[in-house]
C-alpha cells in the first residue's frame, strides 16, 4: 500500500512539473500564481470600468442630443439605450476567460477549471478517451478484488480440464447445410464478414463478403439447442437493426450488447480508413447476445454462471487489414455459459480453441472451417 502511495504521488508531482512549465510558472509550487493572479484581477477590473464608463458616456450624449431635437427624438433614444445596456457587463456576473488552450484541463492540477476533459485531450494529442480507463487486461483487471480474481482462476482451471479437443470442418457456408452437423449447441458464436469491415479496413473491394440478407439465411434456429445462446458480431452501423431482426428470426431473444472499444495507446492520432457511409469515426465494435428458451440465474446454475465478466472488451486497435475479433469473446462465452456444445461459425486458423465444433468460413484463398 505505501509503495502504491509514493508511486501516486509521484505521478501528481511530475503532473504538476509539467503544468507549470507549460504554463509559464517558476516551479510547481507557483502555480496559483499564474492561474486567476492579482495582476489578472486588477485587468479584470480596469475593463469593467472601462464598459461603466463607455456606458455612463453613451447615455449622456444620447440625452443632450434628446435636448437639442426635440421630443421626436425620444424613440430613438430609447432604442439606443437598450443596445447600450445589453453591452454592459454584469457586475455580478463571474468573469468569463478567454479560452487559449487545454493545458489548465490536465487531470491533478489545483485550477477552477475541469480536470477530465479527455475529449478536448483527444483533440490535442490524439488519445482517445478510452485510453485512460484502467485495468482493462484479463491479467490485472481483477487485482483488487481477490475473491473474484480467485472464481476466475477456478473457471479457467475447470474448463481447461474439461474442455475436448477442437474440431473443424473445411466448407462453404453459402451451400453448406448446417443440419448435417446432426448436433444441438448450447452457443454458437457468428463472426461474419461484413462489408463494413472491409470498408474501414482497408482491404481490397474485390475480397468476399456477406450481406445482412445472406447471414439472416443461415438455418441457426435448427443447430440450437431448446436453451441456448448466440452471439453475433454486428458491426457499429447498420448491423445493430439488422441483427436484431436475425435473431429473432432464429428465434432468439437479445438480452445484451457487448461491447469491443479499440485504443490506441500505442498510435495516438492514427486515423484509419473513414468510412464513407458514417460521420464519425467509429473506435468501437458490437456483439448483440441472445437467449432462446428459458434460463434463470436462481435455478439454471448447472447451465450458466451470470455476473462474473462484464458487457465491455477494451484493448488496442488491430493493425490495418485485421479484422479479427479479440479473444477475450471466448473468456467471456466460456464463463458464462457451461454448455460444453459450442460452435463457432466464420472462424479462421487463429480462432481455433479446444471444446468447439465450429463452421466457419474465412475467405483468403481457400474456404475453411474452423472451429
Amino acid at each position: 500500500m505505501n509503495s502504491r502511495l509514493q508511486e501516486i504521488r509521484e505521478r501528481q508531482k511530475l503532473r504538476r512539473q509539467l503544468l507549470a512549465q507549460q504554463l509559464g510558472a517558476e516551479n510547481a509550487d507557483s502555480i496559483g500564481a499564474v492561474l486567476n493572479s492579482k495582476d489578472e484581477q486588477k485587468e479584470i477590473e480596469e475593463t469593467r470600468e472601462t464598459c461603466r464608463a463607455s456606458f455612463d458616456a453613451s447615455v449622456g450624449s444620447a440625452k443632450r442630443k434628446c435636448q437639442a431635437e426635440g421630443d421626436d427624438a425620444e424613440e430613438d433614444i430609447e432604442e439606443q439605450k437598450d443596445e447600450v445596456e445589453q453591452q454592459q457587463p454584469d457586475e455580478n456576473a463571474p468573469y468569463e476567460e478567454v479560452y487559449k488552450d487545454s493545458s489548465t484541463f490536465l487531470k491533478g492540477t489545483q485550477s477552477l477549471n475541469p480536470h477530465n476533459d479527455y475529449c478536448q485531450h483527444f483533440v490535442d494529442t490524439g488519445h482517445r478517451p478510452q485510453n485512460f480507463i484502467r485495468d482493462v487486461g484479463l491479467a490485472d483487471r481483477f487485482e483488487e478484488y481477490p475473491k473474484l480474481r480467485e472464481l476466475i482462476r477456478l473457471k479457467d482451471e475447470l474448463i481447461a480440464a474439461t474442455n475436448t479437443p477442437p474440431m473443424y470442418l473445411q466448407a462453404d457456408l453459402e451451400t453448406f447445410d448446417l443440419r448435417e452437423l446432426k448436433c444441438k449447441f448450447d452457443v454458437i458464436l457468428l463472426e461474419p464478414p461484413l462489408e463494413e469491415y472491409y470498408r474501414e479496413s482497408g482491404i481490397i473491394a474485390n475480397e468476399k463478403f456477406w450481406t445482412w440478407d445472406d447471414i439472416m439465411k443461415l438455418e441457426i434456429e435448427e443447430v440450437s439447442a431448446l436453451r441456448s445462446f448466440v452471439f453475433l458480431w454486428c458491426g457499429s452501423g447498420e448491423g445493430l437493426d439488422l441483427g436484431r431482426m436475425c435473431l429473432r428470426k432464429w428465434g432468439f431473444r437479445r438480452c445484451e450488447d457487448i461491447c469491443w472499444i479499440k485504443t490506441n495507446k500505442n498510435n495516438p492520432g492514427k486515423t484509419k480508413t473513414l468510412d464513407p457511409k458514417a460521420v464519425f469515426q467509429r473506435t468501437k465494435e458490437h456483439c448483440l447476445m441472445g437467449i432462446k428458451g428459458t434460463v434463470r440465474r436462481s435455478t439454471d446454475g448447472d447451465f450458466i454462471h451470470a455476473n462474473v465478466d462484464i458487457d465491455l472488451i477494451i484493448t488496442e486497435e488491430p493493425e490495418i487489414g485485421n479484422i479479427e475479433k479479440p479473444v477475450e469473446i471466448f473468456h467471456i462465452i466460456e464463463h458464462f455459459c457451461l454448455g460444453r456444445r459450442r460452435l463457432h461459425l466464420f472462424g479462421r486458423d487463429s480462432t481455433i480453441r479446444p471444446g468447439k465444433d465450429t463452421s466457419v468460413n474465412f475467405f483468403t484463398t481457400h474456404w475453411s472451417w474452423v472451429c
